[in-house]
């Protein structure tokens, strides 16, 4: 492996960072986007960066952040597969209590199928809400397409959620309410070192996995004056990394 190549990756990222967080600070002296707050705007372009969405599309209508997380359209869902190629097909015996999909691979062939039902939509609580009483079909598409996306296409959604899963899900709370985070030392209080360039992948490399979590990371190491992932204090490097770790089990338990 180029030594030099590897060498310039932290760099690499944070040029992008920056740029994001300049993107941040440019979108939210609009109205619009100041409702979605710097750390919505921020959830939302990294995650369409990872996905290979752009930013733009996500920004206009394609991507959402609710409670600390990233909702995808189900429009843009069903782009984003179609668009590699892959298949979704409704089956005939759907209609307004229950929507069938059928998906298979372009790439290995393989098929999943998956349904979601007006009983479904009791059990889960969703039937309260105006829009589900409205556009039942169009609800009943939007949350079987998420769930055969999870099983067939995980590549291609990452860890997003179809839009209006996450308002409705009891289990799923605001980033604000988690109390996982590690404790940290002030600002001009001496370190014991910061992260070395392997850990510093390392760590990228789970964070990417767990947008949501890193997102919480790099908002609190900011309330510290800590501006980047590569200055982190290596005590706090352990705890992160197990963390992410233990967050992308809990969330392939939940595909499972």
């Amino acid at each position: 492996m180029n030594e030099k190549a590897v060498a310039t990756k932290p760099n690499d990222y944070l040029n992008e960072l920056a740029n994001t967080q300049q993107l941040c600070n440019m979108l939210m002296k609009t109205p619009h986007y100041a409702k979605m707050g710097p750390e919505g705007i921020f959830a939302v372009v990294e995650t369409a960066k990872s996905l290979g969405i752009d930013p733009r599309q996500a920004l206009g209508g394609g991507l959402y952040y609710v409670k600390g997380k990233v909702e995808m359209s189900a429009r843009m869902m069903n782009s984003l597969i179609r668009s590699r190629k892959h298949s979704v097909t409704r089956d005939k015996k759907s209609d307004e209590q229950i929507c069938i999909l059928h998906g298979k691979r372009s790439d290995n062939g393989d098929t999943w199928t998956e349904s979601f039902s007006i009983q479904d939509a009791t059990r889960a609580g969703l039937m309260g809400s105006a829009v589900w009483k409205t556009y039942p079909k169009d609800m009943l598409f939007a949350r079987a397409l998420s769930r055969l996306a999870r099983q067939l296409f995980p590549d291609i959604i990452g860890n997003c959620y179809v839009e209006g899963e996450i308002q409705f899900d009891p289990g799923i709370k605001d980033v604000a309410e988690v109390a996982d985070l590690p404790q940290i030392e002030a600002p001009g209080v001496p370190k014991t070192g910061t992260v070395s360039e392997e850990q510093f992948r390392n760590l990228d490399f789970f964070l990417s996995q767990v947008p949501e979590y890193k997102q919480t990371i790099i908002d609190f190491l900011g309330k510290k004056g800590i501006n980047n992932l590569w200055d982190m204090p290596i005590e706090m490097y352990e705890k992160v990394v197990q963390m992410a770790q233990k967050k992308i089990a809990e969330d392939e338990g939940r595909i499972a």
